[in-house]
């Protein structure tokens, strides 16, 4: 499901993720054509996803995607 909100895609994708950090994917990609940055974070039960074509975003894009990381690695498995 696409989430309107960049508040609600991060809050909705750290709680996925505290749920069950080793079943978590998360992709970004970036379509040239359109301009825009599309996230997706699932663990194959929840797809989360985020659009954007602001530039706004990719500083939050940049530490979300380093909080998560550090959620994903550091949890203890």
């Amino acid at each position: 499901m696409y989430l309107k909100t960049w508040k609600e895609f991060e809050s909705a994708s750290y709680n996925l993720i505290l749920r069950d950090p080793t079943r978590v994917r998360c992709t970004m990609k970036y379509g040239h054509k359109e301009s825009t940055v599309s996230l997706k974070v699932t663990d194959d039960i929840t797809c989360l996803q985020f659009k954007t074509s602001d530039i706004q975003y990719v500083k939050k894009i940049e530490v979300f995607y380093s909080t998560i990381m550090r959620q994903i690695t550091s949890s203890e498995l």
